[in-house]
């Protein structure tokens, strides 16, 4: 019986480290999507801005401004996300490396257990700061569609002013 006490205490000891490496694994597959979007909406806008630059596409002075504020924030996010991903990986590394060792010093009938805290501890740590700069991230993120929005409502509007002078000017 108190074997099997014994083997059930080690599994939930091991099973604990697991729930976190599933956390980290689902947050890197959702960050690097939005990684993945990130560098595409970058690359969209420096093909744009590069037309403009070579004369093969008419652009305002608004629309320049709008692309350089685009790309700014589009590269902000990027290395953002770039960081985040580098952080869940440690944190996966640490929570991955206390697991294993839990059984390893089962086996070996080893008691190190500031090691079995302190790792866990470390990859929290990182899992924490990850979660702080995906928060800076989606910030970013809704900052770049507030400004796409403003400089479309911009457009919308002398769009309309367009046509309402043009169907005025029929009418004359």
């Amino acid at each position: 019986m108190e074997e099997n006490s014994l083997v059930i205490s080690l599994l939930t000891a091991m099973i604990t480290p697991a729930v976190l490496i599933m956390a980290c694994g689902q947050l890197s597959l959702t960050t690097s999507q939005r990684l993945s979007r990130s560098i595409s909406r970058t690359r969209e806008i420096y093909k744009q801005l590069l037309e403009i630059k070579k004369g093969t596409r008419e652009a305002t002075p608004r629309e320049k401004d709008s692309l350089h504020k685009q790309i700014v924030q589009t590269t902000r996010r990027t290395i953002l996300l770039q960081k985040v991903m580098s952080m869940l990986y440690i944190a996966l590394m640490f929570f991955i490396t206390s697991s294993l060792l839990i059984g390893i010093f089962e086996i070996m009938d080893w008691i190190r257990h500031w090691i079995l805290i302190t790792l866990p501890m470390v990859g929290a740590i990182a899992l924490f700061s990850a979660s702080i700069l995906l928060i800076m991230e989606t910030r970013l993120a809704l900052q770049a569609v507030d400004n796409e929005m403003k400089y479309v409502l911009i457009l919308d509007k002398e769009l309309m002013n367009e046509t309402y002078k043009s169907n005025r000017n029929l009418k004359e």
